[in-house]
This record gives C-alpha cells, sequence and structure tokens, in this order.
C-alpha cells in the first residue's frame, strides 16, 4: 500500500472517530435559566440543547458549571439519575406528569392545555385548582406553583 493511501485511510478513520461519534444539538440556546424551589435554587445563564432524544440544560456560574440537568430516559441533575416521578416529587414538589418539565422548557402547553389562553405574544395557563400559573410570551417562560413554593423561569437570550 503507498504511502498517499495509507494517510487517507488514517485520516478517514481520525474523523470518523472524533466527529462521526459526537452527538450534535437539533437546537441549542442561550438562556437565563431560574429554578427555584425549596430544595434547589440556581439562577444563572446557561444553554438549552434539544437531541433527538434528550434535552440538556447546562447553567453555569463564573464560568464553572453549576446545572447539568438531562431529560431522557430518566432525568439527571448532576450525573444523579431518577425516574420523571422521583424527580417532580423531590423537585417540583408534586407529582406532575412525567413530561412537565420538557414542555415546559420547549414551550408546549401543559396538562393538555387545561384553561389555555392564546395571548398576542404566546399563550398562558392559569390552572386554579393546583394554584399553577404558566406563560409563554416571545422569548420569556413563565411557570409558578404557589402552592408549592416553584418557579421556572427561562429567558431566551439573542
Amino acid at each position: 500500500m503507498n504511502k498517499t493511501k495509507f494517510n487517507f485511510i488514517i485520516l478517514a478513520m481520525f474523523i470518523t472517530i472524533f466527529t462521526g461519534c459526537t452527538h450534535q444539538p437539533k437546537y441549542s440556546n442561550s438562556v437565563l435559566f431560574s429554578f427555584i424551589t425549596p430544595n434547589l435554587r440556581i439562577s444563572d445563564a446557561g444553554f438549552i440543547h434539544k437531541y433527538t432524544n434528550q434535552t440538556q440544560i447546562q447553567i453555569y456560574n463564573s464560568g464553572v458549571l453549576v446545572l447539568n440537568l438531562k431529560l431522557a430516559e430518566n432525568i439527571c441533575i448532576n450525573g444523579v439519575c431518577s425516574d420523571y416521578q422521583s424527580f417532580n416529587i423531590k423537585y417540583l414538589r408534586s407529582a406532575h406528569y412525567d413530561e412537565i418539565l420538557d414542555n415546559i422548557i420547549s414551550k408546549i402547553p401543559i396538562y393538555d392545555g387545561a384553561n389555555f389562553q392564546k395571548t398576542n405574544c404566546g399563550f398562558e395557563q392559569n390552572i386554579a385548582n393546583k394554584m399553577i400559573k404558566y406563560e409563554v410570551c416571545d422569548d420569556l417562560v413563565k411557570f409558578i406553583d404557589n402552592q408549592n413554593r416553584v418557579k421556572i423561569i427561562i429567558r431566551e437570550l439573542k
């Protein structure tokens, strides 16, 4: 085998190993993210990465990763994984349905669109029996659960 062909094969293997195996997000955005619960208080800048089968939120403080939240088959917070119901009870303080956090991050109506009201910049939902106010307005998402003292606020940065 000549040297040129050998170098080409080595280069092709190198490219395949180091770029072909990486998972590129379908969508990535910089955000200001506040996640305030009785068990966790984080409010800093970071990124939301949407992959085919996973959503990942990475929040940084002074360049240090302080929150790495992965939503896939399970939900993992800083490498500690649990099922969605356990996470919801621990951090959202209620046994919401499994996809609620992903719906909030994705700006999708919650609870099958209960009390859905279209606004000039998005929509809002006031779910009185759960004391939840959820609104999506352009680049701002607010989820406020007054009963359980939980706030999730996401502002996309341009």
